[in-house]
């Protein structure tokens, strides 16, 4: 789904950094690239070679059944989230009990366990799944489900591309930017390993953070084609000095985005296949995907 030097489309290597012009003296500078492909995921295309893990955080799973089905059952590595397992369960209930015979168990169910019943717990160790107790206050759950992923897929030797937590992005404020945070806190702390990339999903949209450098995202037809398209771009913790991008109906031009001034929400794309984003700073990209949608 996305490369940051590592494994890109398909799990196809790519050069790790372009080489521009500048900096001192006239001497090249090192800017990373990414290249961001979320058809692959989305539309659940060369999944084959590709290890991924999904979580379920505490919020209701609102995309299509199918989709959701597909991409579980498809992962590495699945987890539930304290309340989320509840979720899950709830989710489940909506199969047939022939149907839920071919839908995977989670593997790990972490969380410090306050938004989840006994019942549902134990209903879940009884299939086997992992359970994992994970006290600290210090961190959301969210966060130390990541850490827990990442020891777990150490221990049984899989290496993550990205992952993908269901989440939602509307109900509480302050838990939607914990979410953000999180995202922060896989950079900065280290949670998963330097070339998995972690991304939230909600109801028709996925998110992710752009670091600083040259990105190119390739826009699925259905999301650029769409009559009620949308994409941000947002700041998030500091000003980003300065944002070049391409693709966009609103594009900026070596422009600073920062709350109080201009932030990049509610854009859309002017038709092309991909938008190409420079950064100074990290932004926080999101854009809708019409086909993961249960509407």
């Amino acid at each position: 789904m996305a490369t940051n030097g590592g494994v890109g489309e398909a799990g196809k290597n790519i050069t790790p950094q372009c080489m521009l012009p500048g900096g001192c003296l006239g001497k090249t500078r090192a800017v990373k690239c990414w290249k961001w492909d979320v058809d692959q995921l989305i539309m659940n295309k060369v999944l084959g070679n590709i290890e991924y893990g999904v979580l379920i955080l505490n919020r209701p799973i609102t995309q299509n059944p199918g989709f959701i089905k597909r991409l579980w059952n498809k992962a590495s590595v699945r987890m539930t989230v304290d309340g989320g397992t509840k979720q899950w369960d709830k989710f489940l209930s909506n199969f047939s009990d022939e149907t839920k015979t071919t839908i995977q168990d989670p593997d790990l169910i972490t969380g410090d366990f306050d938004s989840i019943t006994d019942e549902i717990l134990e209903k879940y160790k009884q299939k086997g799944c992992k359970i994992i107790h994970t006290p600290d206050q210090n961190y959301t759950d969210f966060t130390k489900a990541l850490l827990e992923l990442n020891i777990h897929s150490n221990m049984v030797g899989v290496q993550l591309t990205h992952v993908i937590a269901i989440a939602q992005t509307s109900g509480r404020l302050d838990q939607i930017l914990g979410n953000i945070q999180t995202l922060f806190l896989v950079r900065d702390k280290f949670l998963v390993g330097p070339n998995t990339n972690v991304f939230l999903m909600s109801d028709d949209c996925i998110s992710w953070l752009l670091h600083p450098g040259d990105h190119v995202i390739y826009i699925p037809e259905e999301s650029r084609q769409h009559k009620r398209a949308w994409c941000s771009l947002v700041p998030v913790g500091e000003t980003c000095q300065r944002v070049t991008s391409t693709g966009l109906k609103w594009n900026l031009d070596n422009q600073p985005l920062r709350f109080g001034g201009i932030v990049s929400t509610s854009n859309t794309f002017d038709g092309s296949q991909k938008v190409t984003v420079k950064c100074s700073h990290t932004l926080l990209w999101s854009m809708r995907v019409p086909s993961i949608s249960s509407k």
